[in-house]
């Protein structure tokens, strides 16, 4: 174990200036005041102090946090690696020149549709317009630029489209990922989530673009990674007593802090509350937070809780390999209504899988 994590995701703030459907930190229920300026510049001191080497500036939108380039500049203090994540909306050629001139070349830019009527239906309407003049001017500034997009009822058929505007605008790579369930994605899960027929065919998509694009889908975007775990999975033993999710980076290497300074082990992860950095510093709920500990050992899911799971090949694409999942299960995992892919009646599922 790391004495201090290595990489940290910094939300500075919890407004945001958009209220995607998809989101998974807006809305969050039991959510403290965020920290004060004064807090943050705090905090800051203390990822140099534990020698944390990358920061990534998350939200919220950071940049309606009022304070926004005060905090930038802290951090260009000390030796940290920055990035950013940005819906892009409130970029401007001026803001993009002086995020560049302070350390952060690397931004990742939501992109969720090749056109106004999939992006502006989820995330508000004139949104598109926005997004594209912020990653224009983000690129004319000499940024790299990924795109990120999220894929969901609303836009899955709009990969290949995402990814030829995407060339178009030459931004540097664009990554799919999944929904994650938490803040306004389990608001609106029905509406976003695809079914195990959607996903087939947002996984083929993502494939097909990059068979024709490649080196452009960012490599860990997580349907690239489902199709791998697809083809894992015919050669996967399921079992019938426990399956066992092994740790994953999240309090490995990394960490993440909530806008209200509660630490928990990464970004995708909002609920599991390690601590709180207005009572405790950060490596001590790093190094000795029960939760931390936690998600460095193993965890076991007993099948007797679930039945209907035992000696099911599809074990390996519902619990291997993401140790997040089974915390975001709306429900939890004896709740297989929404997770499970045998949940339909799908008489092609299985001839789909092997076909990929």
């Amino acid at each position: 174990m790391y004495s201090a994590p290595f990489e940290v995701c910094l939300n500075i703030t919890s407004s945001c200036n958009l209220s995607c459907k998809h989101c998974l930190n807006r809305n969050l229920p039991n959510c403290e005041p965020d920290l004060s300026t004064a807090e943050l510049l705090r905090v800051i001191d203390q990822l140099a102090e534990a020698k944390v080497f990358k920061v990534n500036i998350f939200g919220g939108e950071p940049l309606v946090h009022p304070d926004f380039f005060l905090v930038v500049e802290h951090l260009n203090k000390y030796p940290l690696q920055l990035s950013l994540n940005t819906n892009g909306t409130l970029i401007d050629r001026s803001i993009a020149k002086w995020l560049k001139q302070h350390k952060i070349k690397n931004i990742a830019v939501s992109f969720d549709g090749s056109k106004q009527e999939v992006m502006d239906k989820t995330r508000g309407e004139g949104t598109f317009k926005k997004n594209i003049k912020g990653i224009e001017s983000l690129l004319a500034e000499g940024v790299s630029v990924l795109l990120s997009a999220t894929l969901t009822k609303i836009n899955y058929k709009d990969v290949k489209g995402m990814v030829l505007l995407a060339k178009e605008l030459k931004a540097n790579t664009i990554r799919f990922n999944h929904v994650f369930f938490a803040g306004n994605a389990a608001c609106f899960i029905k509406q976003v989530y695809l079914s195990p027929d959607e996903e087939l065919e947002a996984i083929n998509e993502v494939c097909r673009a990059n068979e024709e694009f490649p080196d452009f889908i960012y490599k860990t975007s997580t349907y690239l990674c489902q199709k791998e775990k697809l083809n894992q999975m015919k050669h996967y033993q399921p079992t019938r007593d426990k399956i066992v999710v092994s740790p994953c980076g999240a309090a490995g290497n990394k960490c993440n802090i909530r806008p209200d300074g509660w630490v928990t082990p990464c970004e995708l992860i909002w609920d599991v509350k390690c601590g709180n950095l207005k009572q405790q510093t950060l490596v001590d709920i790093w190094q000795n937070s029960q939760q931390m500990n936690e998600f460095r050992r193993p965890m076991e899911i007993n099948l007797d809780d679930l039945p209907e799971c035992k000696s099911c090949q599809y074990q390996y694409i519902c619990f291997i390999g993401h140790r997040c999942y089974p915390y975001y299960y709306p429900g939890g995992v004896k709740d297989r209504s929404l997770y499970c892919w045998l949940n339909e009646t799908q008489t092609q599922l299985k001839d789909n899988v092997i076909k990929l």
